[in-house]
């Protein structure tokens, strides 16, 4: 085997294992995600109906993060369309869907 064989080889194997442990990331959160798309979740600040699931990892373990159309206090959307977000599972279920 080659040096250049050797780095090649070895740069696929970190891509790969990088590529893997993005996958083990996602999996986590999304089996540990409270809500569903279509939900209608509120914390302290906002209200809003979860239109997209993503993950955020940073120092911890990876978490769920919702995002959405925020909703005034009727749970109607706001007219400007203002878009908000909650990382963690840290929101109350105001409506199923």
């Amino acid at each position: 085997m080659e040096e250049i064989d050797y780095k090649e080889k070895l740069k696929k194997l970190e891509a790969d294992f990088e590529l893997a442990k993005k996958q083990l990331h996602y999996d986590f959160a999304m089996s540990n995600a409270k809500f569903k798309k279509g939900d209608v979740i509120k914390d302290e600040r906002w209200a809003f109906i979860i239109d997209n699931i993503t993950v955020y990892k940073s120092f911890g373990l990876p978490e769920p993060v919702y995002s959405g159309y925020e909703l005034k206090k009727d749970l109607t959307p706001r007219k400007d369309g203002n878009r908000v977000s909650i990382y963690g599972n840290k929101a109350i279920l105001i409506k199923e869907k």
